[in-house]
């Protein structure tokens, strides 16, 4: 599984969207995603902290604005926070504005010392902190916004403030830690990828890596069948591919074009096994983690799906060509810092015909009190569709 592991790190460029629903259905909200991928997990505490010289410089630039305010406190808090902080609650934090100054702080308040208090997923409200106003179009906006308030249960209680300028100063620095908040999209979807896409294009540019991938000539493909409707509504393959041409690199959602030819390296894989393992950020995984995640490998890889079949297959379509280190180097650190921007959701949290080697939680993978009904994919797939439609 270790192979399989790695595999999952060697994509590439820049994303070239393939004519699929899904891939097709992505443009609000990717078009209003801030620049970049951020690099704070929304509402921990490094995120808070950063939040609060943030808050502070708005609530400053607009004192005069805010002195008739009086006292207001807004609280949000995000359940199913990332595997990887081993947290057995939600994430949140607070900000209690008192005129003209503001106090941030982590942690939830009880709803009474709140006046506008919001409760959602994590990752849904993780891609919402990822959005941009300041230079969007307003409809793209509300579309985005639209689509993404489907996915999550809501708690809200209260709301903001009908002040012009304190409005004004939440909004500028919603924005502002829209950079640094880094969105959880669902694993391998056309958003998830274009994650991928943003990592490596960004790599690929470093002086430290131009030479290796400049007369390397390479194509990769991974391919996941049986994919969830909640991610992929018309039951189509989802997947990536790499093309690297002398050094120019494109990475592709879905299946690799026929126009591309037969790839060097092709691997098919079940989507719901492979899920799991194909999130988690190793460099922090423990040895325990790491044994756990090993035996479940042993187990839900080993299923027989079909006579003398297994869920991953692999083969070299094109030749034996090995995976040139250039492109590998690139690559190196893209299965952690995807795992990283991955939402915690499984397949057997909305279908319980999901055979039980590959059902069940794994505890490398997520906490034990992750709370499914956050998430509405029983309801509604990653596009804001009810399912079946």
């Amino acid at each position: 599984m270790r192979l399989l592991v790695a595999l999952l790190t060697l994509v590439s460029v820049s994303i070239i969207q393939t004519n699929t629903a899904a891939a097709n259905d992505s443009p609000y909200v990717l078009a209003v995603m801030a620049e970049g991928i951020g690099d704070l997990t929304f509402a921990s505490p490094d995120w808070v902290e950063a939040a609060e010289d943030a808050l502070a410089a708005k609530v400053e630039r607009h004192a005069d604005g805010l002195k008739d305010l009086g006292t207001f406190t807004l609280c949000e808090v995000a359940h199913n926070p990332p595997a990887f902080l081993h947290l057995e609650g939600p994430l949140a934090w607070h900000a209690k504005f008192d005129g003209a100054s503001v106090e941030v702080g982590v942690g939830e308040l009880p709803a009474a010392n709140c006046d506008h208090k919001v409760e959602g997923d994590h990752s849904i409200m993780s891609i919402l902190g990822h959005m941009q106003y300041h230079g969007n179009d307003p409809r793209d906006i509300i579309a985005a916004k639209t689509r993404l308030k489907k996915l999550s249960r809501w708690e809200v209680k209260g709301e903001v403030l009908k002040h012009k300028v304190l409005r004004a100063v939440l909004r500028s620095f919603h924005d502002v830690m829209a950079q640094r908040t880094m969105p959880r999209f669902v694993w391998m979807s056309p958003e998830w990828v274009s994650t991928a896409r943003y990592i490596v294009s960004t790599r690929s540019r470093m002086d430290e890596y131009v030479d290796g991938i400049k007369d390397v000539e390479y194509t990769f493909s991974e391919v996941f069948t049986d994919t969830p409707r909640y991610a992929f509504p018309s039951g189509e393959d989802s997947g990536f591919w790499v093309h690297c041409n002398n050094g120019d690199v494109s990475v592709g959602f879905g299946t690799l074009p026929e126009e591309l030819g037969a790839p060097n390296y092709l691997t098919q894989l079940m989507y719901t096994p492979t899920v799991p393992v194909g999130r988690t950020v190793n460099a922090i995984m423990s040895d325990a983690e790491k044994e756990e995640q090993g035996v479940y490998s042993g187990v839900a890889f080993g299923v027989e799906v079909e006579e003398g079949e297994t869920p991953v297959r692999q083969s070299d379509p094109a030749n034996n060509k090995p995976f040139p280190p250039g492109l590998s180097a690139v690559m190196s650190v893209l299965h952690d810092e995807l795992g990283y921007r991955t939402s915690g959701e499984l397949p057997s949290d909305y279908d319980d015909s999901i055979r039980e080697e590959w059902s069940a939680p794994q505890k490398f993978d997520r906490v034990s009190n992750y709370d499914a009904s956050w998430v509405r994919y029983d309801k509604v797939d990653i596009y804001g569709n009810p399912i079946g439609r």
